[in-house]
């Protein structure tokens, strides 16, 4: 495993979730034209995260929302 290949795997999650500076994600996207392995490994992970950030996205039913609220105004 080469230091680039160290280098994305270190700030692969950074990457993904926009937070690294400019340089850093020139270093990341440089190497993964040219390393097939860790192209699919971002792919990959880009994957899941997008999925993960989905499933956050659920809303709670409004009667729940409007439930907690109540309980909260009475504390």
């Amino acid at each position: 495993m080469s230091p680039d290949c160290v280098f994305v795997l270190d700030h692969y999650n950074d990457y993904i979730s926009g937070e690294l500076d400019s340089e850093k994600v020139t270093r990341v996207e440089d190497h993964i034209r040219v390393c097939p392995n860790c192209e699919v490994f971002l792919g990959r992970a880009a994957a899941v995260h997008n999925r993960t950030v989905g499933l956050l996205r659920i809303h709670a039913p409004a009667s729940l929302r409007s439930s907690i609220s109540s309980l909260i105004e009475k504390i």
